[in-house]
């Protein structure tokens, strides 16, 4: 390889990167391209991305959604929109030269510590690595592509600024270096890393000068900072809301304990990705809350590969430094110190490619330096590129669409809950209640740890008219999340199809004492009163406490009016001290003559309201 170049290797690897994924071009929207992309307005216009540019990556539906924040991959969603018109095939084209960019950029990031022929082998392993079908092929991993082009563009400008001359020049690799970690923080949360990868980069790669980094790498800081700020605004208060059912209500150690496993499967796949699957959900990896040998392995394994990397430094930068900055992007999704929305996920291991890429390439390197393994390294190499290709081929049709990537699933992990639960959806959605309601059980049954499995199961029951089935679904649901608003819905809906009219009631009390300030409780709580044929005061003042919830006082004031017209001793007083309890502040702030009145009706009624106000045990008593 006498005439191979950097130049030449990097073009080299970014055409095997557009040839290993050329029949990604025939997928349309599969699964999370549905939300993020073809159901999403914002990603449909350049205008309509701008003005969500302070808006969660996923759409606000139901009132919940995902604690993400990525204008910059939206922005690059609505320019494709508007110049394909919505055609997925262009979606496709362009995640796929963005791998090559990001393959081309790897390259010449090695190159500062490999020839051009180990750079071009770490370009090669990159380009072709299995375990970056689900980033490249499903349109919605382009945040991951775009998020390792702004490192690897920022770890290139940063060492252009520390050996350029003092000037213009030198501000204006600066300014690319900001730039760059700005479009990196803009399109995926790992990016906070970019500081601590920088700063390792120029501890490998010194500036002859020795001119100090300190300034530009606090401006880096700050800029990161500036998007923290606005990230915990925008997204940071759905995280938890978010978090993945497998860690969902763990304590630490217990979480570790379910952790510390998942880094086994983790080199598994950065190192032998034969084996693919679109989620990780259990029993896939199953929970743990106790600590295992397993648990021992993998903390003793992830451990290992840290030392490892610290080892490399010295003797093979490149290794070491795409290990450790393979571990400084995944950490942050790796749920040891944060909990992230999955626990296992192949696209969030992109960056983190890297590490096996770049330790083949200085394998190579030194491979080809030594009389011995000359020429096995050619073959050896070529036999990987081979097998990793192959695979890589043969999984991109996985994500032609939703359908395909949810049966596939099935086949290949009939054991994964999450694929049950996706596939009952997607049968519901077609009007096929009966199936999805079968999918629904068995994901429930698979994972039983998951309360939300039966925001699905019971309302089908329902409508297949299997009242006692969904009130089991929404019974064991209540016992793993107590007063959540939708579960309380759900056991409120069952009791009443059930015939069980007064227990209903009394949930839909209970909801509204476990959540005094929640919008849905209390709308759950006015519906059941009028499916029991509560008093015409009983139904004003639901109606007030609705209105309060959502702050409009005049319709509240109004209700409130209302409740006083209809309040008189013969109209029928049941729950009326539980009533006053309730919404004594909103009373008291609206119309305070109000609770006045209603003890007077209730004195002349026979009723003893305890202290006035507080409320009486015995369910529909007063």
């Amino acid at each position: 390889m006498s005439g191979l170049t950097v130049r030449r290797a990097a073009f080299l690897a970014a055409a095997v990167a557009c040839l290993v994924y050329a029949n990604a071009f025939r997928n349309g929207w599969a699964l999370d391209d549905q939300g993020t992309i073809s159901e999403n307005p914002a990603a449909h216009s350049v205008a309509a991305a701008w003005e969500a540019r302070f808006s969660p990556y996923w759409p606000v539906r139901d009132g919940a959604t995902a604690g993400l924040y990525r204008p910059a991959v939206i922005m690059s969603y609505a320019v494709d929109w508007t110049l394909s018109g919505g055609r997925a095939w262009w979606f496709h084209v362009n995640n796929v030269l963005l791998h090559a960019l990001a393959t081309a950029l790897a390259v010449l990031v090695a190159a500062a510590w490999l020839t051009p022929a180990g750079a071009l082998a770490a370009g090669l392993v990159f380009a072709v690595h299995p375990v970056h079908v689900e980033a490249v092929a499903n349109v919605a991993g382009r945040s991951e592509i775009m998020a390792a082009v702004g490192l690897l563009l920022s770890v290139l400008a940063f060492r252009r600024y520390r050996l350029a001359a003092e000037g213009r020049a030198r501000t204006g690799w600066l300014v690319a270096t900001v730039a760059a970690v700005a479009l990196a923080l803009l399109s995926k949360e790992h990016a906070v890393a970019a500081a601590a990868i920088l700063a390792l980069d120029a501890w490998l790669v010194r500036d002859p000068a020795r001119r100090p980094v300190a300034g530009p790498l606090l401006a880096v800081v700050a800029v990161t900072v500036v998007w923290l700020v606005v990230w915990r605004a925008v997204a940071g208060g759905w995280v938890q809301t978010t978090t993945g059912a497998a860690l969902r209500d763990l304590s630490f150690g217990a979480r570790l304990d379910t952790v510390f496993p998942v880094y086994l499967e983790v080199i598994r796949l950065l190192t032998w990705p034969m084996k693919l699957a679109a989620n990780y959900n259990p029993q896939m990896i199953p929970q743990r809350t106790e600590f295992t040998a397993v648990a021992a392995l993998g903390a003793a394994t992830a451990a290992a590969i840290v030392g490892l990397g610290v080892a490399s430094l010295r003797r093979a930068p490149a290794v070491g430094f795409a290990i450790l900055a393979a571990i400084a992007t995944y950490a942050l999704t790796s749920n040891l110190i944060f909990v992230s929305g999955t626990l296992l996920g192949e696209r969030t291991l992109y960056f983190a490619a890297l590490a096996p890429a770049f330790t083949a390439g200085w394998i190579v390197q030194h491979a080809l330096g030594g009389s011995r393994w000359r020429r096995a390294a050619p073959i050896g190499l070529a036999a990987l590129l081979v097998a990793f290709s192959v695979r890589t081929w043969t999984r991109t049709p996985f994500w032609r669409d939703s359908r395909t990537a949810m049966i596939e699933t099935l086949l290949e992990y009939p054991q994964n809950y999450r694929a049950h639960l996706q596939f009952g959806r997607h049968l519901d959605l077609r009007g096929r209640s009966a199936g999805a309601l079968a999918e629904y059980l068995i994901a429930g049954a698979l994972f039983e740890q998951d309360p939300f499995v039966a925001v699905r199961s019971a309302p089908v029951a329902l409508l297949l008219g299997r009242g006692e089935l969904a009130l089991a679904e929404a019974e064991r649901a209540w016992e793993l999340r107590p007063g959540h608003p939708a579960i309380t819905g759900l056991l409120v809906s069952a009791l009443q199809a059930t015939g069980l009219e007064d227990s209903a009631l009394a949930m839909a009390r209970r909801g509204v004492e476990l959540a005094p300030l929640g919008y849905t409780p209390a709308v759950i709580y006015r519906e059941a009163l009028r499916t029991r044929g509560a008093s015409q005061w009983q139904l004003a003042l639901a109606e007030a406490r609705v209105s309060w919830r959502v702050g409009h006082l005049a319709t509240a004031t109004a209700a409130l009016d209302s409740a006083a017209a209809w309040l008189y001793p013969e109209g029928g007083l049941e729950g009326l001290c539980w009533e006053l309890a309730e919404l004594a502040p909103v009373i008291a702030t609206l119309r305070p003559a109000l609770l006045d009145r209603a003890l007077e009706v209730a004195e002349e009624a026979g009723i003893h309201c305890e202290g006035g106000l507080l409320r009486q045990a015995g369910g529909l008593a007063n």
